[in-house]
């Protein structure tokens, strides 16, 4: 099953960081994209990466990726690769970290936290390709979705960028997530 897979690779990368961290040094990994879904939801999708927040400044995050990035051989034994992305590549709501839940499990130096799910919805929301319309539809097929709060984070996603007329991904977002209320409140039958 694909989230004990994506579990056993998040034990591995702990297990190698548990080596070279020091006393007490800890690093928080949080999910983002498709394995989030899939550890969040319970959804059997298949993905290769294991997309997390990007954080400046962390050797451990570092060490990471260069030990289970794409191309590594680790990557290759455990068949998923961390990548690291920006929190401002999918636009994440402000105050994302506060409302993530913590995966359970014997971590030594991780503590790997999953999107609360209205945040995981609109780092979608840009972008916006099949897989990211998929992901959406299974999002707001859980029943946990709310139309007011997805608008509210998605406006916490974009609090400083500039307005819709001058920021391509901002327009693109507002103009995705029209879609997902529609299809949320019944008015479109596919995202």
């Amino acid at each position: 099953m694909i989230d004990k897979e994506i579990l056993s690779f998040l034990s591995a990368i702990d297990d190698e960081l548990a080596r070279h961290a020091a006393e007490g040094e800890t690093l928080d990994l949080y999910l983002l994209g498709r394995s989030a879904l899939v550890l969040g939801h319970g959804v059997r999708l298949m993905t290769k990466d294991v997309d997390v927040v990007y954080i400046h400044g962390s050797p451990l995050l570092d060490r990471a990726v260069e030990t289970f990035g794409r191309g590594t051989a680790e990557a290759a034994r455990y068949g998923f690769y961390l990548e690291a992305v920006s929190s401002g590549l999918p636009p994440l709501p402000i105050g994302y970290q506060t409302r993530c839940r913590t995966i359970p499990g014997p971590w030594r130096v991780l503590s790997p936290a999953l999107p609360e799910i209205h945040d995981l919805a609109a780092t979608k929301l840009s972008r916006f390709h099949a897989r990211d319309r998929e992901d959406l539809r299974i999002l707001c097929d859980t029943g946990e979705l709310t139309v007011d709060r997805l608008r509210e984070v998605v406006d916490l996603a974009f609090a400083f960028s500039a307005d819709e007329d001058e920021d391509s991904k901002r327009k693109a977002a507002y103009t995705n997530l029209e879609m997902v209320v529609d299809y949320l409140e019944g008015r479109q039958r596919g995202l």
